[in-house]
C-alpha cells in the first residue's frame, strides 16, 4: 500500500522523474526551487550575488551580514491544488558572520487511495516539511562558507518518515571583476524514520555555479552544473532504459540563465532547463518548455518577486516571494 501512494505522490509531483535516471531517493521536493531568483535561472543558482535570503536554500554560503533582519515568505501553486511554501528569517552574528532559519512545505492535496491491485479505495492526503538552520561565515574578503542543517518530516497517508540532512557550501566573489562561483553538498544525511522499515537513500548533489556580469552592459550570465555525483543517467523509455548521448548527458546536468539588471532596485531574468524539455513526454513537449523566467522589484522597504516555469505537463507554475526587513515591527 505504501509503495502505491509514493507510485502515486511521484507521479503528481514530478512525472519527469519517472521517465528520466535521478536516482531512486526520497524528498524529492527538496529539488523545488525556494528561491524565485533560482526558479527564473532555469531552476537552481548557486553563484549569484542577488540579495535573496530563498537562495541560502540553494547555497548556505549565501547567507550574508546584508540580510540582518530579513524576513522572507514564499508561495507557489505548483499545479492544481498542491502548494509550496516558505518563511524564512535572519540575523548577523557580527560583521563575518550570520545566521537562518526557516522553514518549506508542500501539500499535496487529495490524491486516490488505491490497493496494490488498483482498486480505489477512497482518497488521502501527503504532506512535506523541511525545518532549516543555517550559519555562514567570511573566510576572506573574497571567500565565504557557509552550512545548513535540515529535519525532514514526510506524511503519506497513514506512512510517516523523518530524516536529517546537511548542506555545505563555498562562495567565491570578487565584485571587481563582476564575478562569483560557488560550489556546494547537497542534502547529504538519511532517514532516520522511514515510511515502513525499508530506508532509502537522499536525493543528495554535488553542484558547481558561475556568475559573471558585464562591464558595459546591465547582463549578468549565470550557470549551474547539478547531478555531478551521477556518473551516468539514463531515460526509461516504453522499449526499457535507453542511454543518452555524450551530449545529453553534458546538457542534462547544466541549468543557465542571464539577468537583465538596469538598476538596484530592478531585475529580470530569462533561463532554460535542458533536462526538463527532455522529462516531459514528446507530446508535451513545445519550443518555449524549458524556458523560465522572472523579475525581481526592490522597494523602499521591501521587495517582491516573482517567476514563471513550467515543471509539469499538467500546467505551467507561478512562484511569489515578498522580503522586508522585520525592524519595521520593531523587532
Amino acid at each position: 500500500m505504501r509503495k502505491t501512494l509514493y507510485a502515486c505522490l511521484f507521479a503528481v509531483i514530478c512525472p519527469g522523474w519517472l521517465q528520466a535516471q535521478t536516482g531512486e531517493s526520497v524528498y524529492q521536493f527538496l529539488e523545488l526551487p525556494a528561491s524565485v531568483v533560482a526558479a527564473a535561472n532555469g531552476g537552481n543558482v548557486i553563484a549569484s550575488p542577488v540579495s535573496d535570503l530563498n537562495l541560502v536554500f540553494h547555497n548556505p554560503a549565501l547567507l550574508s551580514p546584508d540580510q540582518h533582519n530579513q524576513l522572507t515568505f514564499g508561495y507557489m501553486n505548483y499545479i492544481a491544488d498542491i502548494n509550496v511554501g516558505s518563511a524564512v528569517f535572519s540575523r548577523k552574528i557580527n560583521e563575518s558572520s550570520q545566521w537562518m532559519a526557516g522553514v518549506r512545505y508542500i501539500d499535496y492535496g487529495t490524491m486516490p487511495w488505491t490497493s496494490e491491485t488498483n482498486d480505489l479505495l477512497g482518497e488521502t492526503t501527503a504532506q512535506d516539511l523541511a525545518l532549516t538552520g543555517a550559519y555562514a561565515w567570511k573566510l576572506s574578503e573574497t571567500w565565504r562558507a557557509g552550512g545548513s542543517f535540515n529535519l525532514i518530516y514526510s506524511v503519506l497517508d497513514e506512512y510517516t518518515s523523518a530524516a536529517i540532512a546537511v548542506d555545505l557550501g563555498v562562495y567565491y566573489c570578487q565584485p571587481d571583476k563582476l564575478f562569483s562561483a560557488a560550489m556546494t553538498l547537497n542534502h547529504l544525511g538519511s532517514q532516520i524514520v522511514s515510511y515502513d522499515g525499508q530506508y532509502e537513500s537522499m536525493p543528495w548533489d554535488i553542484r558547481l555555479g558561475l556568475s559573471k556580469k558585464l562591464e558595459h552592459a546591465p547582463l549578468r550570465f549565470n550557470l549551474t552544473a547539478q547531478h555531478l555525483n551521477q556518473r551516468s543517467m539514463t531515460y526509461l523509455t516504453d522499449d526499457g532504459t535507453a542511454s543518452l548521448k555524450w551530449y545529453d548527458q553534458v546538457f542534462c546536468r547544466l541549468v543557465g540563465g542571464v539577468d537583465f539588471v538596469p538598476s538596484d532596485q530592478f531585475m529580470l531574468s530569462l533561463g532554460y532547463n535542458y533536462r526538463r524539455v527532455q522529462e516531459l513526454g514528446i507530446e508535451q513537449r513545445t519550443f518555449f518548455g524549458g524556458f523560465t523566467a522572472g523579475m525581481l522589484l526592490r522597494m523602499k522597504k521591501m521587495t517582491a518577486g516573482a517567476s514563471f516555469a513550467r515543471y509539469h505537463v499538467g500546467g505551467n507554475s507561478l512562484q511569489m516571494t515578498l522580503s522586508f526587513n522585520s525592524s519595521v515591527f520593531g523587532l
